[in-house]
């Protein structure tokens, strides 16, 4: 059966909606960006989401370089983690997209699946941002740590997104519920600047229209998921998705 699949909000950062899985594509050379030493994460039981993306986040040895937030995104322990969400979901308008996808793999990695869907939609969501709102008239000349984030944007989205869309898919119902959640909690942009200090952005005017713009873009998704409930159901019965993803 021919596979399903979508591009987040109609463009570069792929995400699979039907059956969890991807075809990695040709990324951008993976650029150094500027980042703190790695600190080594604890050690643990749970299995992890096996990841590589240079630069922010090995799973074999779980090194984290996401900034201030790299150890304790490395505890073993969910209660911590937990703790940890909250505290960024009140500081989400500081959060760089990699902290969001980190943050979305270890919370799979220690079972609490809803919650790392919620923060994969919104570490693509501000992913997505970023990429919308870099001036086009400069994008020739991009800066290398800009292509550099780029690029692990959509290695984060590819990779973690077989698992974490192959967990979304086992109720679309609630995974319709989490990416409206999303849309809900961004009403504006952050502040762009701050966070991406180096790349060229467009005149701060025009960011809450992109900002809606991606909204929009995941309201389209949010319909063609309630609307391919049961072609979804099928291609993931066909691919055997519910007892790989499900349990």
């Amino acid at each position: 059966m021919k596979k399903f699949f979508l591009l987040l909000f109609g463009s570069a950062l792929t995400m699979v909606v039907v059956n969890g899985c991807a075809q990695a594509p040709t990324l951008m050379p993976l650029i150094p960006t500027s980042t703190p030493e790695p600190v080594p994460a604890q050690n643990e039981n749970h299995a992890l989401i096996p990841i590589l993306v240079p630069q922010f986040y090995a799973s074999d040895d779980l090194e984290i370089r996401v900034g201030n937030y790299s150890q304790r995104l490395g505890t073993g322990d969910l209660e911590e983690l937990t703790l940890l969400s909250q505290e960024m979901a009140r500081q989400k308008h500081e959060l760089t997209p990699e902290q969001m996808f980190v943050l979305a793999i270890r919370l799979y990695d220690l079972g609490e699946k809803d919650d790392s869907v919620y923060w994969f939609y919104e570490a693509q969501f501000r992913a997505k941002l970023f990429q919308q709102t870099l001036d086009a008239d400069h994008f020739a000349g991009i800066s290398e740590r800009s292509a550099g984030l780029l690029a692990s944007y959509e290695a984060f989205t590819t990779l973690a997104g077989e698992y974490i869309n192959g967990y979304a898919g086992c109720d679309v119902d609630n995974w319709v519920e989490i990416a409206k959640t999303v849309q809900d909690d961004n009403p504006s942009p952050p502040e762009l600047d701050k966070l991406f200090p180096e790349a060229v952005f467009v005149e701060r005017s025009q960011w809450q229209g992109i900002n809606d713009e991606v909204a929009a873009g995941l309201g389209t998704l949010i319909d063609q998921l309630s609307k391919t409930k049961e072609a979804i159901r099928l291609q993931r019965a066909a691919d055997n998705l519910d007892a790989r993803f499900c349990k």
